[in-house]
C-alpha cells in the first residue's frame, strides 16, 4: 500500500478534503493512511510541506488544488491531471505513469480531464498577456506555483508523484487588483484590504463575481475527484509500478 501525502497551498483547496481544517501546519490524517499539509502559496513552502509529509510516513506525493488556465479553450472548473510539469528553469518532470493511468481510468466517464503539461510560475499571473507569454514559451495548458518544486523533491526522494488541479481563472481572465492586494499566503481574504481595494477599483466588481463562480466550479470538480477516486485518496491499493 502506498500512503499519499497531499500538499494544498490554500485553505479553500485543503478544505475540499478536510472540511474542519482551521490552522496551517497541522498534519491532517485522511482515510487509509493518506495525510495532508496546508503549505501556503509558493514553491519553497510546498517543498517544505512535501518534506514534512515524507518524514511523517508518506510514501507518495500529490500536488492538489487550483491552477490558472493557459490554453484559451479551457473553462473554469476544468480538471488538469498533467503527465508532465515544466519548471521555471525549463526542466520537465513526469508524474508516475502507472499511477497516472490508473487515476485517469478511475475518473474518465464521470469527469472531463486534461492531461497536457502544467507550467510553473514563480508569481501569480494576473493578466492574459502574462499567461499568453508562458503558453507560447512552454506549450503548457495550465500554470501553478507549487507543483514543479514538489516534482523535483519527489524525484530526488525517489517517491511517486501526482498532480490534480482545477482551473479557477481561464487564460483570458484578469485577476482583479483588489484580490491581488488582499489575499494572504493561505488564500484568506483580508477583509479591510479587500473593501479598500473595491472602493479604489469599483470596476473590479464584475470580475469578482465571475471569480467567485469560478472558484466554486473548481472546488466542485475537486470534490468530485475526491469521491470518485475513493477513500485511498488518489492512490490505488497495491504498489505503484506493478
Amino acid at each position: 500500500m502506498m500512503y499519499p501525502g497531499i500538499v494544498a497551498a490554500m485553505f479553500a483547496e485543503a478544505r475540499v478534503l478536510a472540511k474542519g481544517l482551521k490552522a496551517a501546519g497541522e498534519l491532517i490524517h485522511l482515510p487509509k493512511g493518506a495525510m495532508m499539509l496546508l503549505s501556503g502559496v509558493g514553491a519553497n513552502r510546498a517543498r517544505l510541506a512535501a518534506q514534512a509529509l515524507l518524514e511523517n510516513g508518506a510514501t507518495a506525493l500529490v500536488s492538489w488544488g487550483f491552477a490558472g488556465g493557459l490554453f484559451p479553450a479551457l473553462p473554469a472548473g476544468s480538471l488538469i491531471v498533467p503527465e508532465d510539469v515544466i519548471a521555471a528553469d525549463q526542466n520537465v518532470y513526469s508524474v508516475d505513469s502507472v499511477w497516472h493511468k490508473r487515476l485517469c481510468r478511475q475518473l474518465q466517464g464521470s469527469i472531463d480531464l486534461y492531461k497536457g503539461p502544467l507550467a510553473e510560475s514563480p508569481a501569480m499571473l494576473a493578466s492574459w498577456a502574462e499567461k499568453k507569454k508562458l503558453f507560447s514559451r512552454t506549450g503548457a495548458i495550465a500554470v501553478d506555483m507549487e507543483s514543479a518544486s514538489m516534482a523535483l523533491f519527489a524525484k530526488r526522494a525517489g517517491v511517486p508523484f501526482m498532480v490534480i488541479r482545477a482551473i479557477t481563472d481561464p487564460a483570458e481572465m484578469v485577476i482583479p487588483q483588489s484580490v491581488q492586494n488582499s489575499v494572504d499566503e493561505f488564500g484568506r481574504v483580508r477583509l479591510s484590504r479587500f473593501i479598500q481595494g473595491v472602493i479604489k477599483h469599483p470596476m473590479d466588481l464584475p470580475l469578482l463575481v465571475r471569480l467567485g463562480r469560478n472558484f466554486r466550479a473548481a472546488r466542485a470538480v475537486l470534490a468530485k475527484v475526491a469521491v470518485q477516486a475513493g477513500s485511498t485518496l488518489l492512490c490505488p491499493p497495491g504498489r505503484l509500478g506493478e
